[in-house]
This record gives structure tokens, sequence and C-alpha cells, in this order.
């Protein structure tokens, strides 16, 4: 977990430079508008209605949650850490529209633990959390029993399992060309086979064994609710931007921009595959 500055304001409204945090696309407020701001309008799509009642399981800094209240949504995010609900929960103490939002309350909760009067609940969702929640299978039938008849679960999601070979030797060639002028701050081997086999080999199985690939999640989210949209995100790039170096700020948000474009040109082309995805779909009533 990254060490926070004392005044850190995980905002999407109120972005700023936080250059102390070297590892974390929160240190420039372009690098956020690519990823977790893209990520927002992902959710803000995938969501029809007024004045609906929202659960964001791992809601994390909380930003999401927030902005879906600034929308007139009465929203619960709940997290097991209670450092990171400590600090969301500052940043909605701190929210100057807080006069004109919708309910607001974060928990530190494991969601197995938590519980909620069942049918509460019209949209539940979850953002990049449940590729690291063990047998989702289990979490999505609580999110289900929690949900209204007709309510949604939508999920933005991270399929690591995935990751090719051709998106591996795209990313080999962006961070190496990076590497050689000074501009990133880890280091591959020079020889591009021995580097596209790093890259594998850190997707695919220098991870935690209970993260979940693809089809442990997609399965049980078609068994519990009736899908409406399914698509690919960009999401390689993430890795990129994070760890990119380059001094001329005004050139880093280009080139940022600009790997984002790559990345979703070649998805569109089919010449790579995406990996993150969102998953939109209804609760059957019963």
């Amino acid at each position: 977990m990254p060490r926070y500055p004392l005044d850190f304001t995980p905002d999407l409204r109120r972005l700023k430079a936080w250059p102390s945090m070297k590892d974390s696309l929160w240190r420039q407020p372009y690098l956020i508008e690519l990823t977790y701001a893209d990520n927002f309008h992902l959710v803000k799509d995938s969501i029809r209605g007024r004045n609906l009642k929202i659960l964001e399981v791992g809601c994390g800094t909380g930003f999401m949650s927030l902005e879906l209240a600034r929308r007139g949504h009465d929203v619960v995010g709940i997290d097991s850490n209670q450092k990171i609900i400590r600090l969301a929960r500052r940043t909605m103490e701190t929210d100057p529209y807080s006069k004109t939002r919708g309910s607001l309350r974060y928990e530190v909760a494991d969601f197995n633990k938590w519980s909620d009067i069942p049918g509460t609940y019209d949209v539940v969702l979850f953002s990049r959390v449940l590729h690291d929640l063990p047998y989702p299978k289990n979490i999505l039938f609580r999110a289900c029993r929690l949900l209204k008849n007709g309510g949604r679960v939508v999920c933005i999601e991270y399929a690591y399992d995935r990751t090719d070979r051709r998106s591996a030797t795209w990313l080999y060639q962006i961070r190496r060309a990076l590497e050689l002028t000074g501009c990133y701050s880890s280091h591959l081997p020079e020889n591009p086979k021995e580097g596209i086999d790093t890259i594998m080999n850190d997707a695919l199985y220098r991870r935690r064994e209970h993260i979940n690939t693809f089809e442990e999640m997609k399965h049980p989210l078609e068994q519990l609710f009736v899908k409406e949209r399914l698509s690919w995100h960009c999401y390689h790039c993430w890795d990129v931007l994070i760890d990119m170096r380059v001094p001329d700020r005004k050139r880093e948000k280009k080139l940022a921009s600009l790997f984002k474009r790559m990345e979703q040109l070649l998805i569109d082309s089919g010449e790579i595959q995406p990996v993150l995805f969102r998953f939109v779909g209804t609760k059957v009533p019963v």
C-alpha cells in the first residue's frame, strides 16, 4: 500500500500534483484523467436512474463512491483497510459539494462478513477488486442477494490471464525505449526475447494464488445476472504510466496520452488482447 501525504485528497474534482507519490498515478492530474477518471466514466455510463442506492465493494480511497454521491445517489462504500477508509472519510468531510450530494457512508468491513437487508440496493459496484477476492461466485451471490429485483451489478475488472505475447512485445518496445532515455523506473533485459518473457512471466505467474482468472469471474457473473454489456478497455498502459519518469511534464502528458491511444487502436484492430473488462448485468426478478 502506498504512503500517502498527510494532506492527500483523492478526488476527481480536486486534482493537483502530488510529486512525493512517485509510484502512484495520483502524482499528476493528467495521469488520473487517463485512468481512474476514465474508469469512473465507464461506471457512470453503466448506471441508469436517479437517487439510486449504490453499494461499492472494495471502495479503496473512495473517489468513485464520492463522485456517485455527487450525482445524487445514496452510496455506501466498504473496504477492509481501516487506513484507506480513514482517508476516504477525510476526503468526504472536506468535500466542497457536500450540500448538494446524496448520502455517503464509508465502512471498514470484509464483504464476506458484512451484511445488510436483502434487496436494499439498486446497484452493486466492483471496481478492480473482484479479481482479488477469493471465491468470486460466493462474493457475487452475496451481491445478488443485496440487490433489488432488476438491480444491476457493475464490474470493472482486470483479467491478468489474457495477457498475450503481442501485448508483451508492445509493452517491451515502449518500456525499453523509455529506459534507454532514462525515463523509466524499472529495467528489462536488453535482449528482446528475454524482456518479453519477463513481462509475460510477471503478468501470468508472479501473482498471489487467489487472484481470479477471467473465466473464474465471467462464469458466475453470467450465471447470476442477465448480461447487458461486456466491453473491453485499455489497461496495459497503466503500468507504463505509473513507472514512466519524464522530467518535462508537458512531454510526459503527451506521451501518456499517446500510449493510451496506441493501446486502444491495437485493441480495436484486434492486434492485442485487452485485459480490462466491464460487465453490466441485471438481477433476474424472482
